[in-house]
């Protein structure tokens, strides 16, 4: 493949949105469109990953799709890929337990007006201020959110990391572009560990943390370099045409981190998907 049909490929059109959709205590539901029943899925038995593409027909890709997202990270090849250009700034943490992962939000930022979360008023913009892009090429994608996997959801070579944290960007077209940065383990990570001190037990309850700022630039390895492919959510709808990004350098975190995530939210990884056609890139 040439470098421009490459840089066409990293840049491809993007049309489906990202969303975490809100969770019950174990299983993750997802409402129809039509406003009909509610659609439940786990990551255990019956509405666990194997069943995810039986579950529902908008999730059929799951079952379905041949460019599905994680995969095992392997035979790479060099490639001219448009450098990652992170613009992130440090802004108040706002985490929530959605009841399969803790996600961080990361497009809004404090203001004069307020809304009401969980019956307590929080200010924010009456629209959001996107602070932090990664920009690709000359496109600029804003960072909605940050979240967790443990084990980790991409392997290398077959082996697993303790945990994966996910950079969920949108463009204003609607294009994806997430950053999975890989976590071993080691020493305490200091932002991870803002997050588990300041989240809820409680499910769907967002924490608005006022005095305590987290920028995930902090979370991002001092090497750029990274592996690139097109895949999918994670997660149902399974949506396809994502471009992904990790991170060939992990970054650490401590044993009773990784053990504090597991108590609150439990095993959340994707089993690794195939790769059938699609080529695995590594950026020189």
């Amino acid at each position: 493949m040439s470098n421009v049909n490459l840089k066409r490929t990293i840049l491809m059109p993007v049309l489906l949105a990202f969303t975490i959709i809100p969770a019950t205590d174990v299983l993750a539901t997802t409402q129809h469109a039509n406003g009909g029943h509610a659609v439940h899925w786990g990551y255990t038995g019956s509405a666990g990953p194997a069943n995810w593409g039986g579950i529902s027909n908008e999730f059929a890709l799951c079952g379905s799709g041949k460019r599905q997202s994680p995969v095992d990270i392997q035979n790479e090849r060099s490639a001219d890929i448009y450098p990652l250009r992170f613009q992130y700034q440090s802004i108040p943490l706002q985490v929530i337990n959605n009841g399969h992962t803790l996600q961080a939000n990361y497009d809004t930022v404090n203001g004069e007006e307020s809304v009401s979360i969980g019956g307590k008023p929080y200010p924010v913009h009456t629209k959001p201020t996107y602070n932090s892009t990664l920009m690709l090429g000359d496109v600029p994608y804003k960072l909605l959110q940050f979240h967790f996997h443990t084990p980790s959801e991409h392997t290398r070579e077959g082996e697993h990391f303790a945990m994966e944290m996910h950079l969920v960007h949108k463009s204003a077209s609607g294009n994806l572009a997430v950053v999975s940065v890989l976590l071993k383990r080691g020493r305490q990570n200091l932002t991870l560990q803002k997050v588990l001190d300041n989240v809820s037990d409680s499910i769907n309850e967002v924490n608005v943390i006022q005095g305590v700022s987290v920028n995930v630039a902090n979370l991002l390895p001092q090497d750029h370099q990274v592996f690139h492919y097109s895949g999918s959510l994670t997660t149902p709808p399974c949506s396809e045409n994502v471009n992904w990004f990790v991170m060939k350098t992990p970054m650490e975190v401590s044993n009773q981190q990784v053990n504090r995530f597991a108590k609150l939210i439990g095993k959340n990884a994707r089993p690794v998907q195939g790769m059938h056609w699609r080529s695995m890139l590594i950026s020189e």
